[in-house]
């Protein structure tokens, strides 16, 4: 009897990561979400949308219209602006 031996491929792992938190370098501090808040200038009715559009950079008519999409798909975008109204810190006052 023979034995046949099917050929592999070669396997290359990815480089491995390192552990722990990683620092950023200097010059990325610009690239820093801004915190999470309620917005003081795009608001409409508490400023969730607005606050959401500052930290994530998506518009806020983009946040606005997804909420309402929500609402109307079952009411859950009622109920996560609620949250968010409520859970969202106030934006700091201009100095």
């Amino acid at each position: 009897m023979t034995s046949t031996q099917t050929p592999t491929a070669p396997t290359t792992a990815a480089p491995a990561l390192p552990a722990g938190p990683t620092t950023a370098g200097p010059g990325t501090a610009a690239l820093a979400r801004p915190r999470l808040t309620l917005s003081r200038s795009e608001r409409k009715l508490a400023g969730v949308a607005g606050g959401l559009a500052e930290h994530t950079g998506v518009d806020a008519v983009l946040w606005r219209v997804a909420f309402l999409a929500l609402t109307f798909a079952g009411g859950a975008g009622f109920l996560l602006y609620g949250l968010l109204w409520l859970l969202m810190p106030q934006a700091d006052q201009p100095r």
